[in-house]
């Protein structure tokens, strides 16, 4: 016999579905959510432009210098790890503004797991 707890949604009685956290309702609700925060985040034309900046020669031969001035993740090391890094992640979001886009005193060096962690953060709000 499994146990089921009540919905995780504030003020729903029903049942979660076995296993999950949430009714049927409002888990449907979370993942049409997810789905919306998705295509939104594709299709969005500013989301273009910015890539363009990323896909430059001069972004990309100043992320390699700045990674072998920078070889080790940011956070990481704020947690006493040593871990390579791999991507610049820029601290504060640049919007597309040229000028924030290349200020270095906004840029840190992350590794791969710390960087899509900040930017869902950031993008998704998660």
């Amino acid at each position: 016999m499994t146990i089921r707890k009540l919905c995780a949604a504030s003020g729903c009685d029903d049942l979660a579905m076995p296993g999950a956290a949430l009714c049927e309702l409002h888990e449907a609700e979370r993942i049409d959510r997810g789905r919306a925060r998705r295509a939104k985040i594709k299709t969005a034309e500013e989301i273009r432009r910015r890539a363009k900046l990323y896909a430059s020669p001069a972004w990309k031969k100043a992320r390699a210098a700045f990674l072998e001035a920078n070889p080790l993740c940011a956070d990481c090391a704020g947690l006493g790890l040593v871990t390579p890094a791999t991507e610049v992640d820029h601290i504060a979001r640049h919007e597309g503004d040229r000028a924030r886009f290349w200020d270095r005193s906004n840029w840190q060096a992350l590794c791969k797991s710390c960087h899509s962690r900040k930017t869902a953060r950031e993008v998704l709000g998660r």
